[in-house]
């Protein structure tokens, strides 16, 4: 493995301790690739202060973020908005789901947004009006809306989802967590400020933008799962506009060739190259299978941005027995 210059890395150390003030306040993390029910945002312990600036695109996306919490702990979900000048302060929304949920309101859920078996939502009262809000580090302006503490009615993973109601574009801060931990990721720290930049209808802001294809010739895929009497499963990829050549695996990507990338709760156990593939066994908390379509370069497939995918809910499936 190539090792970064001496040069590199003191830059970085430097880069780190100009903006430490700011990274004790949250650890930035940035969407890159889009956040989806399959590819969540994992928070490593929410406890920790996080800052996840996000991008609600295309049209009607719905952001994810799943953590971990004890029976009775009170987590922090807060949610702030780059003042973009010369615009409207955005406005989406967020809900929290899992087991144990209990609430007077009924949850106002997208169409696209499937709640688990045995686990309920609730929407996340973020208050009337957002403040406006200078931050002195980074000097930069946001609209905060209510911080709201979330109280684990069970030992176990949640889920806040993100989107806006009336399908709006737009970008965001998700905040979660309260403890002040020097850390962040230092490509968002090099992309900050374009969190302050207004998003446009399609220009894909993520940097997986994959290979784009029209609706009506992208590939399509579906995936089925056939537990064995031996133990394991057989998977099954059945494609449409869709060849699997995995002789040209590395090599320029061609509209419609390719390869899978299986995914067990968004991470990949496995690149298929083929319709069949046999899979020893599954972790036994298991959530969620997903296939999705690459071509020979190793760029997703995508539609509007979005990957060409499919997922199957295991707890349905298997009776969480997995």
């Amino acid at each position: 493995m190539r090792q970064p210059s001496t040069h590199k890395l003191l830059l970085t150390m430097l880069f780190f301790a100009l903006l430490a003030p700011a990274a004790l306040a949250h650890q930035p993390v940035c969407e890159f690739a889009d956040l989806t029910a399959r590819a969540p945002w994992r928070v490593p312990d929410a406890t920790i202060s996080y800052a996840y600036f996000g991008n609600v695109y295309p049209r009607g996306d719905v952001d994810y973020f799943r953590f971990q919490a004890e029976a009775g702990q009170s987590i922090l979900l807060s949610l702030s908005i780059p003042a973009i000048p010369d615009q409207a302060v955005f406005s989406p929304v967020m809900a929290v789901y899992g087991p144990g949920i209990t609430d007077n309101t009924e949850a106002q859920l997208p169409a696209s947004l499937a709640i688990p078996a045995g686990q309920s939502a609730m929407m996340v009262p973020l208050g009337a009006e957002p403040v406006y809000w200078f931050e002195p580090f980074s000097r930069k302006y946001f609209w905060n809306w209510d911080d709201y503490f979330f109280q684990a009615p069970e030992s176990s993973t949640y889920t806040v989802a993100l989107w806006h109601p009336e399908r709006e574009i737009g970008r965001y801060a998700f905040v979660i967590g309260q403890r002040e931990v020097f850390g962040g990721e230092l490509e968002c720290y090099e992309s900050y400020s374009s969190y302050w930049t207004p998003l446009e209808e399609g220009v894909n802001p993520y940097r997986d933008r994959g290979l784009e294809m029209a609706f009506d010739q992208a590939p399509v895929v579906n995936l089925q799962l056939f537990p064995l009497a031996g133990g394991g499963y057989n998977v099954r990829v059945q494609t449409l506009n869709f060849t699997f050549t995995p002789q040209n695996i590395d090599l320029d990507p061609v509209p419609g060739e390719g390869h899978a990338h299986l995914y067990v709760d968004g991470v990949k156990i496995a690149r298929l190259y083929g319709e069949w593939y046999h899979l020893g066994g599954l972790p036994a908390d298991a959530e969620v299978l997903t296939v999705s379509l690459y071509a020979n370069d190793h760029s997703p497939f995508t539609v509007d941005g979005i990957p060409v995918s499919d997922s199957l809910l295991l707890v349905d499936m298997l009776g969480g027995d997995a």
